[in-house]
């Protein structure tokens, strides 16, 4: 029963630091709805899904229904046995020693990693919060649901 409490606190106090730091950071990207888009860093080809769009567009890493979204879609970042979710596999961004996911945007510049390995790292303010997020608590399902709301 106590750890049952402690989960909940542990969650609540990370939802109020996302949430303040999503008010608070003046992010660039984020004015001028610059969509963040997720490729496989080996190949550069393969799409993994757009980090800040809609959570109802197809192509978001938000949308609980579709291939980038979904807790069980092999292409999502929040499946811990596909591809790009496993903390086992070099293009997952959640590999301490990977490379993870390149991050551009739909002209083509480029972002940095999406990567909690310090090799290549974005700048990006959303994608530092969602990393040390992950390194504080470890655990996707919470860092889905705060990113997803």
């Amino acid at each position: 029963m106590k750890s049952l409490h402690l989960k909940v606190i542990r969650r609540l106090f990370i939802t109020i630091g996302i949430g303040l730091w999503l008010i608070i950071l003046p992010s660039p990207l984020l004015a001028q709805n610059v969509a963040l888009l997720l490729y496989d860093s080996e190949t550069g080809r393969d799409f993994v899904g757009c980090l800040n769009c809609n959570r109802y567009a197809s192509e978001s890493v938000c949308n609980k229904y579709g291939d980038y979204g979904s807790r069980y879609s092999t292409q999502s970042i929040w499946n811990r046995y596909g591809k790009f979710g496993s903390r086992y596999n070099t293009n997952s961004p959640w590999n301490r020693y990977g490379k993870g996911l390149k991050i551009v945007d739909t002209n083509g510049n480029y972002y940095g990693l999406f990567s909690i390995s310090q090799h290549g790292k974005s700048t990006v303010p959303l994608v530092q919060l969602l990393l040390e997020t992950y390194k504080k608590n470890d655990d996707l399902d919470i860092l889905r649901d705060l990113l997803c709301k």
